[in-house]
């Protein structure tokens, strides 16, 4: 209790002791600014360039002073309470301080060249941040109970701020820009320019704009940022038309980089990242996107000249070049696209160039068109990985320009189907067998951009087929790698016909052991594969007059595999294989000639006659007299003279006489006898007729397939199925489809409509 009364007492004490030291505004204010505020301003115009205020610091009796009495006049009663008259004297102290101090200085130094009066202009808000948050930490109370409990007034730091942007900002942010953006024109122009203080200048519109709250980058961007853009578009507009007008494309890549780079430099070093979007979109527009068109068609040295460069002495600099036309591109909207279609103009035109050069050209090598693809190819697909790191529109690009010229017509992919055939036979001498795998790659790459794969995928079928029935194949494992790549690009449905046909192969070999071990007695020996209809390409079988010493064992090897497979049908093709006949051409000359099958029925005629006319031949084989002539006359050539024909001239008559030649001679013993091109060659030009009819039975089958599924379908919905079914191996035409419906609908597949014309039924 004792001590109880003594608190209270103490308490009346110190109250009364208050109520006697009540200090007026006047008074207050005095020993306010003579004790902290003057002396804090004196300390903050003595600060160094650094921004560090000189080591003397205000008596720390002073600062408690002032202090104390902010602290003692805001908790007066009323009416002596003057949180809010002090308040308002802040603000003036403030404004009074720039009036006084800032303004002038700034006034002296702005005619001045722009660097003087930046060195300025960043020291007064250097000196503006000391001042300012100075005075926060002395007025501290204010912000405390005084701020938060009135309305309408901002915090002292923030009032402090607005008082610089109102009296000092306001007056001279326009000089102080003209200055920025006059050292910025002549560091582009070359002059070496102080960065840290441009760094510091412009980081005045920044900051003072992050310290009031509802401003931030506001003032940056309507005092600065616009202005940069703008003199930046009109910088680069003028300096790249001078320099489009004076350099090649090469050498205006290199000044375009350097434009680049050097704004991003400046970026780096001192203006505000805000900036990086508008200023680098200014700065490539002007310096690259408004002249990308007649930059890249220069005749002399645009983008056609810099890829023919890429091959030669001088390819190390055009791939340089391209480099740098993708790096500076990239970053432009639209830029690529344009790049990747003057690449693919390019490349069309070389391949359109290579293919009318092939046709015209008498050249032996009738490779040379699909090498020469090949390593177009090659060279563009580096390009595209390295200069241009495999972006997708170049990918692109490459692929519509061989798409284009490729399937342009039918010449290309008759001679690739060509080209597959000589790559895979015996004794090929289109690559190496390191190299061989890499070739076949090539030619798979190339049978992908063709888009009618139905008359490539034919060509190499027969092709295939003479190679695994006259046994022409370099190895079975090399066959099967190209089947399998074949099989990625084009999947299943075609290589697996491919497959049956090996598969047919193999199971010939295993029958024909089993023949020989049954049957033993015969002095010709033969070999017959048989080729399961479907799998193999489709060819008319000729018949022809077999004689006695092939008749009997045929018809033996015939009994057998009936025996064996019952209900199939066996029908011998002679027009695929060959055969080793051995001729007795003199009393001291016997010679063993590889001859095809149709050669080896007319060498079989003169065990029966010396003499044997064109006539008799075609009476006796039954071989159509096209493929006959072909045969006699290769045996009868001059460089063969296998047989003598009389009359000894090119043509063939029906009374043409053919002997064996008695005076034939060759050191070799076994002597391989080629069947000469007599016949009309293969015209490349044109297509098959057999792929037009598959292609209608293949329309057909895709129709009924659809409707069968579909039940009702309008015409063009069924066109679009059928062509969406289809576009894999060809594209057929909306004409050849229409057709085809019509002849489903007279076999009664169809049928339309009554009432819809263009609406289809599938019939059960």
């Amino acid at each position: 209790m004792i001590k109880k009364s003594k608190s209270k007492k103490k308490s009346k004490s110190s109250k009364a002791d208050a109520e006697n030291q009540t200090i007026s505004l006047k008074d207050g204010w005095d020993r306010i600014y003579k004790l902290g505020v003057q002396p804090f301003f004196e300390r903050v115009e003595n600060v160094d360039d650094e921004g560090k205020l000189e080591q003397t610091s205000i008596p720390q009796q002073q600062y408690i002073a002032t202090y104390d009495t902010i602290f003692t006049m805001c908790i007066q009663r009323e009416p002596y309470n003057y949180s809010s008259p002090l308040y308002q004297k802040h603000s003036e102290a403030l404004t009074k301080q720039y009036k006084e101090k800032f303004i002038p200085a700034l006034s002296k130094v702005k005619g001045e060249p722009g660097v003087v009066f930046l060195k300025e202009w960043v020291k007064r808000w250097r000196c503006n941040k000391w001042a300012v948050d100075g005075m926060t930490r002395m007025f501290m109370y204010l912000d405390r109970f005084h701020v938060p409990n009135s309305e309408d007034l901002l915090n002292t730091s923030e009032q402090g701020y607005t008082l610089y942007r109102q009296t000092v900002f306001e007056q001279f942010k326009e000089t102080a820009r003209r200055a920025i953006l006059n050292c910025i024109h002549r560091e582009r122009d070359g002059e070496e320019q102080d960065r840290d203080l441009l760094r510091d200048s412009i980081a005045v519109f920044v900051e003072l704009g992050n310290k009031l709250k509802k401003v931030e980058l506001q003032i940056y961007k309507e005092d600065l940022h616009q202005y940069l853009i703008a003199e930046t578009k009109q910088y680069y507009k003028q300096k790249s038309r001078l320099q489009m007008d004076a350099l090649s494309c090469p050498d205006y890549l290199v000044f375009a980089e350097k434009c680049v780079n050097d704004e991003l430099g400046r970026l780096s070093a001192y203006i505000d990242k805000y900036s990086e979007e508008g200023l680098m979109v200014a700065t490539r527009d002007e310096v690259l996107k408004y002249h990308q068109d007649e930059l890249l068609l220069q005749k002399k040295s645009g983008i056609d000249s810099i890829l023919d460069r890429t091959v030669g002495t001088d390819a190390q600099s055009a791939r340089e070049d391209l480099s740098r036309i993708y790096r500076l591109y990239k970053e432009v909207p639209g830029g690529k696209g344009k790049v990747a279609d003057a690449i693919k103009a390019h490349v069309t035109k070389l391949g359109l160039g290579f293919i009318e050069t092939s046709k015209q050209s008498q050249d032996s090598d009738a490779h040379k068109l699909i090498t020469q693809l090949i390593d177009l190819h090659d060279r563009f697909l580096n390009i595209v990985k390295r200069q241009f790191e495999e972006e997708a529109c170049f990918h692109r690009a490459l692929k519509d320009a061989f798409e284009t010229f490729i399937n342009k017509e039918y010449y290309v992919s008759a001679l690739l189907a060509r080209y597959a055939n000589d790559l895979l036979k015996k004794g090929s001498k289109l690559t190496s067998s390191q190299s061989l795998e890499n070739t076949m790659d090539h030619v798979v790459m190339l049978y992908g951009y063709i888009r009618d794969k139905d008359i490539f995928e034919r060509d190499y079928q027969m092709y295939l087929a003479a190679r695994l029935l006259q046994n022409l194949s370099e190895s079975e494992q090399s066959e099967r790698s190209m089947i399998g790549k074949l099989k990625n690009q084009a999947g299943y449905h075609w290589t697996s016909k491919l497959e049956d046909m090996f598969k047919d192969i193999q199971r010939s070999k295993e029958l024909m052991d089993g023949f020989r071990q049954k049957h033993t007695d015969f002095e010709t020996d033969i070999n017959v594969s048989v080729c399961t209809t479907g799998a193999w390409p489709d060819v008319s079988i000729q018949p022809v007059k077999l004689p006695t010493e092939i008749g009997r064992i045929s018809e033996a090897f015939k009994n057998f595999y009936l025996t064996r497979f019952s209900g199939r049908r066996l029908k011998y093709q002679m027009d695929k294989g060959k055969a080793d006949v051995s001729v007795q051409f003199s009393p001291k000359t016997k010679k063993i000639l590889t001859v095809s099958t149709y050669q080896m029925l007319v060498l079989l005629l003169f065990n029966n006659k010396k003499t044997v006319t064109f006539e008799e031949m075609v009476e006796l084989t039954g071989i159509p007299r096209e493929d006959l002539q072909t045969a006699v006359l290769s045996m009868a050539h001059p460089k063969v003279k296998v047989m003598r024909k009389s009359p000894n001239t090119k043509e063939l008559a029906d009374d043409h006489k053919f002997q064996i030649n008695p005076n034939y001679s060759n050191p070799r013993a076994k002597i391989p006898i080629p069947t000469l091109a007599l016949a009309t060659k293969k015209n490349v030009h044109t297509v098959d007729p057999a792929i037009f009819v598959l292609r209608r039975h293949q329309m057909d089958a895709a129709i009924v397939r659809i409707m069968k599924a579909r039940k009702t379908l309008k015409h063009q919905e069924l066109v679009t199925e059928v062509i969406k079914q289809l576009i894999a191996r060809f594209k057929p035409k909306g004409t050849d489809i229409k057709k085809r419906i019509a002849s489903l609908i007279d076999l009664e597949y169809l049928e339309r409509d009554e009432n819809e014309r263009d609406l289809y039924h599938y019939k059960q």
